[in-house]
């Protein structure tokens, strides 16, 4: 089962991609902000297949989460989906590698298909 990593600080918005992710086969860990995400991420032995994250956290910057597992040795090939309701993808590929994004609100389905190209 392919494992996706959500870092998404609104419960509902966290939620609604753990469901939707979940119904598409893949195994969800969810994180409501850049500390979990960053313990998580110094402790996981295993292998991680995509991440989601949210650019505007309570406690940091999704766009500084990507560049830290893009610069990452065990992490830099894991393809990261930024999301924003505030910026582009344009702002956010200035600073980070990301492989995609997607503007908020966003359409589930459109969700489902970004996160699906990306681990094809």
């Amino acid at each position: 089962m392919k494992k996706v990593w959500v870092v998404e600080d609104d419960p509902g918005i966290r939620e609604i991609i753990a469901i939707l992710l979940e119904d598409e086969g893949y195994e969800v860990s969810l994180f409501e902000n850049a500390s979990q995400f960053n313990m998580a991420l110094r402790s996981q032995p295993s292998h991680i297949d995509a991440m989601v994250m949210d650019v505007m956290l309570p406690d940091g910057n999704g766009i500084h989460l990507c560049h830290k597992v893009k610069s990452s040795e065990s992490f830099n090939k894991v393809p990261v989906l930024m999301m924003s309701a505030n910026a582009t993808f344009c702002d956010v590929e200035r600073f980070c590698r990301a492989d995609d994004f997607i503007p908020k609100p966003f359409n589930i389905d459109e969700m489902a298909k970004k996160v699906g190209r990306l681990m094809a």
